[in-house]
């Protein structure tokens, strides 16, 4: 009799969970609205986790901006990803400082999304100097740097842009529902330049990566100073229905 009722009491607050939506809620959860400044070292470290890959964690705090820096004639990737994975559709924000980079050389900040469990998916802004033959194809001035909008995966897709150097910039990605996949739409200082269809189910989640690379593709010859880049702020809000 007793087990009898523990089942049935069980049962009500199942029910009650659902007519409130409680249980759907649990299921489908999706993460808040997340902004860092980059001006608490508390918040930063609860926020962010280092990631960067065979190279020293070259990242820190300074004037209220989060700096990274990479070390010349070396193969750094320093990077630095949230704590949480579980980012979905939304507008992806950073504010940027591109710095003066010397021209081809092999420098890249990347402002991106990644999921790397059961299958891989990325979609990027990578900016940098750029090769020589990247920068002709979109006649850039030398005051400008490349900036690759990029998917990595499912399509494989890449288109490059112009921004300028040794100025702040907005880089804004948004990811939308469309029957179950991500469109995603790339924006420059509130530009649209890029908008793409994925085949990635709108189900993945993602973490957020800011991150300074020596990176072969992004120039043409080796760089010979440190360089460095600061992120002002990144914001993440949920798109509006």
């Amino acid at each position: 009799m007793k087990t009898l009722r523990n089942t049935i009491f069980t049962l009500m607050i199942f029910i009650t969970l659902i007519s409130c939506g409680t249980v759907s809620d649990l299921r489908m959860k999706k993460t808040e609205p997340f902004q860092d400044n980059f001006d608490n070292e508390i918040l930063f470290k609860s926020n962010w986790k280092n990631d960067s890959w065979k190279s020293p964690a070259t990242y820190y705090l300074e004037n209220n901006k989060l700096k990274i820096t990479t070390r010349p004639h070396t193969k750094d990737r320093v990077k630095v990803s949230t704590k949480k994975k579980n980012f979905t559709t939304g507008t992806y924000t950073w504010r940027i400082l591109v710095p003066e980079f010397k021209l081809f050389e092999q420098i890249s900040i990347g402002a991106f999304l990644y999921h790397n469990e059961d299958d891989e998916f990325e979609f990027d802004f990578e900016i940098g100097s750029g090769q020589k033959k990247d920068r002709e194809k979109i006649n850039l001035k030398n005051d400008e740097a490349i900036v690759f909008c990029v998917s990595q995966f499912s399509p494989s897709n890449s288109s490059h842009f112009a921004v300028k150097m040794n100025a702040f910039s907005d880089f804004k990605m948004q990811l939308m529902d469309v029957h179950g996949f991500y469109l995603v739409k790339w924006f420059i200082n509130n530009t649209l330049v890029k908008t793409l269809q994925t085949s990635v189910k709108s189900t993945i989640k993602f973490r957020v990566h800011n991150s300074l690379e020596n990176l072969h593709f992004m120039g043409d010859t080796k760089t010979t100073t440190e360089n460095y880049v600061l992120f002002d702020s990144f914001s993440y809000e949920i798109n509006e229905r």
